[in-house]
Protein backbone atom coordinates (compact mmCIF):
# COMPACT_ATOMS: atom_id res chain seq x y z
CA UNK A 1 0.00 0.00 0.00
CA UNK A 2 1.45 3.55 -1.11
CA UNK A 3 2.55 5.20 2.56
CA UNK A 4 1.49 8.25 1.54
CA UNK A 5 -1.67 8.68 3.51
CA UNK A 6 -2.22 12.62 2.45
CA UNK A 7 -6.12 13.48 1.68
CA UNK A 8 -5.92 13.38 -2.29
CA UNK A 9 -6.85 16.19 -4.25
CA UNK A 10 -9.55 14.78 -6.17
CA UNK A 11 -11.78 13.00 -3.90
CA UNK A 12 -14.38 12.07 -6.25
CA UNK A 13 -12.08 9.84 -8.27
CA UNK A 14 -11.62 7.59 -4.86
CA UNK A 15 -15.82 8.20 -3.78
CA UNK A 16 -17.59 8.68 -7.10
CA UNK A 17 -20.46 7.96 -4.62
CA UNK A 18 -20.18 10.87 -2.21
CA UNK A 19 -20.64 8.63 0.57
CA UNK A 20 -19.88 11.76 2.70
CA UNK A 21 -22.75 13.36 1.47
CA UNK A 22 -24.97 10.60 3.03
CA UNK A 23 -22.96 10.65 6.44
CA UNK A 24 -23.76 14.48 6.57
CA UNK A 25 -26.98 13.95 6.34
CA UNK A 26 -27.72 12.23 9.46
CA UNK A 27 -29.20 14.88 11.25
CA UNK A 28 -31.59 14.92 8.79
CA UNK A 29 -32.53 11.79 9.38
CA UNK A 30 -34.35 12.18 11.99
CA UNK A 31 -37.39 14.20 10.95
CA UNK A 32 -37.11 11.96 7.46
CA UNK A 33 -37.73 8.50 10.32
CA UNK A 34 -40.27 10.24 12.34
CA UNK A 35 -42.52 10.98 9.24
CA UNK A 36 -42.31 7.27 7.84
CA UNK A 37 -43.12 5.94 11.26
CA UNK A 38 -45.73 8.38 11.41
CA UNK A 39 -48.02 7.51 8.37
CA UNK A 40 -47.63 3.99 9.37
CA UNK A 41 -50.62 1.59 10.25
CA UNK A 42 -50.61 -0.44 13.04
CA UNK A 43 -54.05 -0.82 13.49
CA UNK A 44 -53.76 -4.35 13.70
CA UNK A 45 -52.08 -3.78 17.01
CA UNK A 46 -53.51 -1.01 18.56
CA UNK A 47 -54.97 -3.55 21.42
CA UNK A 48 -51.92 -6.18 21.76
CA UNK A 49 -50.26 -5.88 25.14
CA UNK A 50 -46.46 -6.91 24.51
CA UNK A 51 -44.11 -7.62 27.06
CA UNK A 52 -40.90 -7.60 24.62
CA UNK A 53 -39.35 -6.28 21.60
CA UNK A 54 -36.62 -7.93 19.49
CA UNK A 55 -35.54 -6.17 16.39
CA UNK A 56 -33.88 -8.49 14.31
CA UNK A 57 -31.45 -7.47 11.22
CA UNK A 58 -28.15 -7.39 10.20
CA UNK A 59 -25.24 -5.18 9.57
CA UNK A 60 -26.50 -1.62 9.63
CA UNK A 61 -29.38 -2.49 10.23
CA UNK A 62 -28.81 -4.66 13.54
CA UNK A 63 -26.53 -1.52 14.42
CA UNK A 64 -29.55 1.04 14.55
CA UNK A 65 -31.43 -1.87 16.57
CA UNK A 66 -28.49 -1.87 19.13
CA UNK A 67 -28.05 2.15 19.30
CA UNK A 68 -32.15 2.24 20.15
CA UNK A 69 -31.07 -0.63 22.70
CA UNK A 70 -28.47 1.21 24.69
CA UNK A 71 -30.58 4.77 24.76
CA UNK A 72 -33.80 3.39 25.78
CA UNK A 73 -31.68 0.85 28.55
CA UNK A 74 -32.59 3.16 31.55
CA UNK A 75 -36.45 3.16 30.13
CA UNK A 76 -37.73 0.10 31.46
CA UNK A 77 -38.21 -1.52 27.78
CA UNK A 78 -37.50 -5.09 27.60
CA UNK A 79 -35.89 -4.75 23.92
CA UNK A 80 -33.17 -7.06 22.65
CA UNK A 81 -31.36 -7.10 19.38
CA UNK A 82 -31.14 -10.68 17.03
CA UNK A 83 -27.87 -10.83 14.59
CA UNK A 84 -28.76 -14.87 13.52
CA UNK A 85 -30.67 -17.01 11.54
CA UNK A 86 -33.13 -18.20 14.21
CA UNK A 87 -35.03 -16.54 16.73
CA UNK A 88 -34.00 -17.08 20.97
CA UNK A 89 -36.08 -19.30 22.63
CA UNK A 90 -38.08 -16.83 24.37
CA UNK A 91 -39.65 -14.79 21.70
CA UNK A 92 -43.30 -15.48 22.05
CA UNK A 93 -47.08 -14.20 21.23
CA UNK A 94 -46.09 -11.21 23.69
CA UNK A 95 -43.24 -10.39 21.98
CA UNK A 96 -43.06 -7.66 19.29
CA UNK A 97 -40.18 -8.64 16.22
CA UNK A 98 -39.54 -5.81 14.40
CA UNK A 99 -37.94 -6.93 11.23
CA UNK A 100 -35.02 -4.52 9.84
CA UNK A 101 -33.58 -5.31 6.68
CA UNK A 102 -32.42 -1.75 4.88
CA UNK A 103 -32.22 -4.22 1.12
CA UNK A 104 -35.13 -6.60 2.29
CA UNK A 105 -32.85 -9.13 1.09
CA UNK A 106 -30.86 -10.22 3.86
CA UNK A 107 -30.74 -13.93 4.03
CA UNK A 108 -30.22 -14.19 8.27
CA UNK A 109 -33.44 -11.16 8.60
CA UNK A 110 -35.63 -13.51 6.02
CA UNK A 111 -34.99 -16.63 7.70
CA UNK A 112 -36.14 -15.30 11.26
CA UNK A 113 -38.65 -13.30 10.02
CA UNK A 114 -40.06 -16.70 8.74
CA UNK A 115 -39.89 -18.00 12.21
CA UNK A 116 -41.58 -15.38 13.56
CA UNK A 117 -44.64 -15.94 11.68
CA UNK A 118 -44.33 -19.63 12.50
CA UNK A 119 -44.52 -18.60 16.44
CA UNK A 120 -47.56 -16.40 15.53
CA UNK A 121 -45.52 -13.28 16.62
CA UNK A 122 -46.50 -9.85 15.82
CA UNK A 123 -44.16 -8.32 13.39
CA UNK A 124 -43.58 -4.98 11.87
CA UNK A 125 -40.82 -5.10 8.36
CA UNK A 126 -38.82 -2.15 8.41
CA UNK A 127 -37.04 -2.24 4.69
CA UNK A 128 -36.74 -0.39 1.74
CA UNK A 129 -38.44 -3.52 -0.38
CA UNK A 130 -37.27 -6.84 -1.69
CA UNK A 131 -38.25 -9.98 -0.55
CA UNK A 132 -38.65 -9.21 3.31
CA UNK A 133 -41.77 -6.47 1.93
CA UNK A 134 -43.00 -9.01 -0.37
CA UNK A 135 -43.30 -11.67 2.50
CA UNK A 136 -45.23 -8.82 4.66
CA UNK A 137 -47.53 -8.08 2.56
CA UNK A 138 -48.71 -10.98 1.22
CA UNK A 139 -49.33 -11.81 4.99
CA UNK A 140 -51.28 -8.22 5.80
CA UNK A 141 -47.59 -7.35 8.17
CA UNK A 142 -46.62 -3.29 8.39
CA UNK A 143 -44.30 -2.52 5.95
CA UNK A 144 -42.06 0.99 7.10
CA UNK A 145 -41.04 1.68 3.34
CA UNK A 146 -37.71 3.24 3.74
CA UNK A 147 -36.05 5.44 1.26
CA UNK A 148 -33.50 4.18 -1.34
CA UNK A 149 -30.32 5.23 -2.86
CA UNK A 150 -28.01 4.72 0.71
CA UNK A 151 -25.53 2.38 1.55
CA UNK A 152 -27.32 0.42 4.45
CA UNK A 153 -24.79 1.44 7.14
CA UNK A 154 -25.51 5.22 5.60
CA UNK A 155 -29.28 4.44 6.89
CA UNK A 156 -28.75 4.29 10.67
CA UNK A 157 -29.98 7.18 11.59
CA UNK A 158 -33.25 6.41 9.02
CA UNK A 159 -33.77 3.18 11.09
CA UNK A 160 -33.21 4.11 14.58
CA UNK A 161 -35.74 7.30 14.63
CA UNK A 162 -38.17 5.32 12.50
CA UNK A 163 -37.82 2.50 15.17
CA UNK A 164 -38.09 5.36 17.59
CA UNK A 165 -41.12 6.42 16.47
CA UNK A 166 -43.18 2.75 16.22
CA UNK A 167 -42.29 2.36 19.77
CA UNK A 168 -44.04 5.98 20.97
CA UNK A 169 -46.91 4.95 18.38
CA UNK A 170 -47.50 1.94 20.01
CA UNK A 171 -47.11 3.62 23.36
CA UNK A 172 -44.10 1.65 24.60
CA UNK A 173 -42.10 4.35 25.71
CA UNK A 174 -42.78 7.59 26.58
CA UNK A 175 -42.92 10.70 23.44
CA UNK A 176 -38.96 11.97 22.77
CA UNK A 177 -39.89 14.40 20.41
CA UNK A 178 -37.95 17.60 22.53
CA UNK A 179 -35.07 15.02 22.69
CA UNK A 180 -35.53 14.71 19.00
CA UNK A 181 -35.42 18.35 17.87
CA UNK A 182 -33.19 19.34 20.37
CA UNK A 183 -30.71 16.74 19.08
CA UNK A 184 -31.71 18.04 14.83
CA UNK A 185 -30.33 21.55 16.42
CA UNK A 186 -28.11 20.88 18.29
CA UNK A 187 -25.85 18.11 15.62
CA UNK A 188 -26.26 21.02 13.12
CA UNK A 189 -23.85 23.20 15.38
CA UNK A 190 -21.51 20.50 16.01
CA UNK A 191 -20.96 19.30 12.63
CA UNK A 192 -18.00 21.64 11.19
CA UNK A 193 -16.46 20.82 14.88
CA UNK A 194 -17.02 16.92 14.21
CA UNK A 195 -15.65 17.54 10.82
CA UNK A 196 -12.34 18.80 11.47
CA UNK A 197 -11.76 16.57 14.79
CA UNK A 198 -12.57 13.55 12.18
CA UNK A 199 -9.87 14.71 9.44
CA UNK A 200 -7.23 15.05 12.66
CA UNK A 201 -8.16 11.75 14.25
CA UNK A 202 -7.80 9.85 10.74
CA UNK A 203 -4.36 11.30 10.34
CA UNK A 204 -3.17 9.88 13.57
CA UNK A 205 -4.61 6.25 12.61
CA UNK A 206 -3.18 5.97 9.27
CA UNK A 207 -1.28 2.65 9.15
CA UNK A 208 -2.26 1.90 12.78
CA UNK A 209 -5.06 -0.49 13.71
CA UNK A 210 -7.78 1.32 15.87
CA UNK A 211 -8.85 -0.50 19.11
CA UNK A 212 -12.12 1.28 20.42
CA UNK A 213 -13.01 1.94 24.26
CA UNK A 214 -16.33 2.61 25.55
CA UNK A 215 -17.89 1.87 28.59
CA UNK A 216 -20.70 -1.04 28.38
CA UNK A 217 -23.44 1.56 28.37
CA UNK A 218 -22.46 2.87 25.19
CA UNK A 219 -20.86 -0.08 23.84
CA UNK A 220 -22.95 -0.30 20.88
CA UNK A 221 -20.87 3.39 19.77
CA UNK A 222 -17.69 1.57 19.80
CA UNK A 223 -19.28 -1.90 17.89
CA UNK A 224 -20.21 1.42 15.13
CA UNK A 225 -16.66 2.87 14.98
CA UNK A 226 -15.01 -0.95 14.41
CA UNK A 227 -17.71 -1.40 11.88
CA UNK A 228 -17.22 1.74 10.05
CA UNK A 229 -13.37 0.96 9.66
CA UNK A 230 -13.94 -2.17 8.93
CA UNK A 231 -16.43 -1.25 5.81
CA UNK A 232 -15.49 2.14 5.01
CA UNK A 233 -11.92 1.90 5.71
CA UNK A 234 -11.51 -1.49 4.74
CA UNK A 235 -8.94 -2.24 7.85
CA UNK A 236 -9.16 -4.29 10.89
CA UNK A 237 -10.31 -2.90 13.67
CA UNK A 238 -11.38 -4.41 17.13
CA UNK A 239 -13.68 -3.00 20.16
CA UNK A 240 -14.49 -3.65 23.89
CA UNK A 241 -15.55 -2.01 27.09
CA UNK A 242 -15.21 -1.18 30.14
CA UNK A 243 -14.67 -2.67 32.83
CA UNK A 244 -14.80 -6.14 31.20
CA UNK A 245 -11.79 -5.17 29.18
CA UNK A 246 -10.19 -5.04 32.94
CA UNK A 247 -10.56 -8.90 33.02
CA UNK A 248 -9.27 -9.82 30.34
CA UNK A 249 -8.12 -7.89 27.07
CA UNK A 250 -6.06 -5.14 29.27
CA UNK A 251 -2.95 -8.32 29.43
CA UNK A 252 -3.02 -8.59 25.57
CA UNK A 253 -0.90 -5.27 25.78
CA UNK A 254 1.93 -7.49 27.43
CA UNK A 255 2.78 -8.72 24.25
CA UNK A 256 2.29 -6.13 21.28
CA UNK A 257 2.49 -7.30 18.25
CA UNK A 258 1.26 -4.65 15.66
CA UNK A 259 0.49 -1.43 15.06
CA UNK A 260 -2.31 -0.05 17.32
CA UNK A 261 -3.77 3.46 18.18
CA UNK A 262 -6.07 3.04 20.96
CA UNK A 263 -9.51 5.08 20.95
CA UNK A 264 -11.16 5.68 24.04
CA UNK A 265 -14.19 7.31 24.05
CA UNK A 266 -15.50 8.73 27.58
CA UNK A 267 -19.25 10.06 27.89
CA UNK A 268 -19.93 12.39 30.92
CA UNK A 269 -22.75 10.28 31.75
CA UNK A 270 -20.21 7.39 32.82
CA UNK A 271 -20.19 7.08 36.69
CA UNK A 272 -17.15 8.08 38.97
CA UNK A 273 -15.59 4.20 39.02
CA UNK A 274 -15.58 3.89 35.35
CA UNK A 275 -13.77 7.17 35.05
CA UNK A 276 -11.29 6.13 37.14
CA UNK A 277 -10.56 2.65 35.88
CA UNK A 278 -10.54 4.66 32.71
CA UNK A 279 -7.18 6.78 33.40
CA UNK A 280 -5.75 3.97 34.98
CA UNK A 281 -5.95 1.75 31.76
CA UNK A 282 -4.76 4.76 29.80
CA UNK A 283 -1.71 5.16 31.51
CA UNK A 284 -0.80 1.23 32.11
CA UNK A 285 -1.32 1.02 27.87
CA UNK A 286 0.41 4.27 26.80
CA UNK A 287 3.30 2.69 29.11
CA UNK A 288 3.00 -0.46 26.79
CA UNK A 289 4.06 1.94 23.91
CA UNK A 290 0.58 1.98 22.51
CA UNK A 291 -0.41 5.70 21.11
CA UNK A 292 -3.88 6.90 22.52
CA UNK A 293 -6.42 9.30 21.86
CA UNK A 294 -9.25 10.07 24.24
CA UNK A 295 -12.01 11.52 23.31
CA UNK A 296 -14.57 13.42 26.02
CA UNK A 297 -18.54 12.98 24.53
CA UNK A 298 -20.50 15.62 25.77
CA UNK A 299 -23.88 17.23 24.31
CA UNK A 300 -27.28 18.63 25.75
CA UNK A 301 -28.73 14.93 26.00
CA UNK A 302 -28.26 11.22 25.42
CA UNK A 303 -29.25 11.54 21.98
CA UNK A 304 -26.97 14.27 20.74
CA UNK A 305 -23.94 12.56 22.79
CA UNK A 306 -24.55 9.26 21.03
CA UNK A 307 -24.63 10.78 17.77
CA UNK A 308 -22.45 13.17 17.83
CA UNK A 309 -20.13 10.06 18.88
CA UNK A 310 -20.97 8.05 15.82
CA UNK A 311 -20.90 11.15 13.46
CA UNK A 312 -17.27 11.55 14.77
CA UNK A 313 -16.59 7.32 13.59
CA UNK A 314 -18.22 7.85 10.72
CA UNK A 315 -16.61 10.70 9.50
CA UNK A 316 -13.41 9.35 11.00
CA UNK A 317 -13.33 6.04 8.85
CA UNK A 318 -14.45 7.90 5.84
CA UNK A 319 -11.22 10.33 5.68
CA UNK A 320 -9.19 6.79 6.77
CA UNK A 321 -10.61 5.38 4.02
CA UNK A 322 -9.30 8.46 1.36
CA UNK A 323 -6.17 8.40 2.98
CA UNK A 324 -5.89 4.98 2.22
CA UNK A 325 -7.09 5.64 -1.53
CA UNK A 326 -9.74 3.48 -0.87
CA UNK A 327 -13.42 3.50 -2.10
CA UNK A 328 -15.66 3.93 1.11
CA UNK A 329 -18.57 2.80 -0.11
CA UNK A 330 -17.85 -0.33 -2.16
CA UNK A 331 -17.78 -3.24 0.19
CA UNK A 332 -16.22 -5.83 -2.21
CA UNK A 333 -15.42 -8.54 -0.20
CA UNK A 334 -18.47 -8.91 0.84
CA UNK A 335 -19.99 -8.97 -2.53
CA UNK A 336 -17.89 -11.91 -3.59
CA UNK A 337 -18.27 -13.51 -0.34
CA UNK A 338 -22.26 -13.52 -0.93
CA UNK A 339 -21.73 -14.47 -4.46
CA UNK A 340 -19.27 -17.76 -3.78
CA UNK A 341 -21.42 -18.64 -0.36
CA UNK A 342 -24.93 -19.10 -2.91
CA UNK A 343 -28.68 -18.06 -2.75
CA UNK A 344 -30.13 -19.32 0.97
CA UNK A 345 -32.63 -22.09 0.32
Amino acid sequence: MDSDYSIPEDVSQIDPENLKQDILQLPFQAAQGYKLAEGADLSSLDKEVFYRVLITGMGGSSIAGLVLKDYLQDLGIVLAVNQDYTLPKWVDKKTLVIASSYSGNTEETLSSFKEARRRDCKIIAVTVGGKLAELAKQTRIPVIGLPQGFQPRAALGIQFFTILRLLQKLKLIEPKGIDVDRFREDIKVQLPGIERNAMALSEKLAGKIPIIYTSSQFSSIGYRWKCQFNENAKTPAFQHYFSELNHNEMNGFENVFGSFHLIMLRFEDDSRRLQSRMDLTKEIILSKGVPTTEIGIRGTNILTKMFASILLGDLTSYFLALRYRTNPSKVSVVEEFKKRLGPFI
